[in-house]
């Protein structure tokens, strides 16, 4: 039986609950096989307490450099 893994990784966790996001805009991604994001941006947004989460993307683990320029592209961050 193969793990799904859908909640963030200690050293994530780490990183988050060390880091103030106050005034920053922050989108989860990550790659994977199989696995989606599932509650992990909820969970990640949770722990921070700060900042504004946007809704992440899971890309497939053989990604482009291209699908990601796209992605970020398509945010409209500027």
């Amino acid at each position: 039986m193969q793990k799904v893994c859908r909640k963030p990784l200690q050293p994530v966790n780490n990183f988050i609950k060390n880091n103030d996001f106050t005034g920053k805009t922050v989108i989860p991604f990550c790659t994977s096989a199989s696995s989606g994001l599932g509650d992990s941006g909820n969970l990640l947004e949770k722990m921070a307490e700060s900042g504004n989460w946007l809704e992440g993307k899971r890309f497939s683990s053989n990604v482009s450099d291209i699908e990601i320029q796209e992605w970020i592209d398509s945010l409209n961050l500027k």
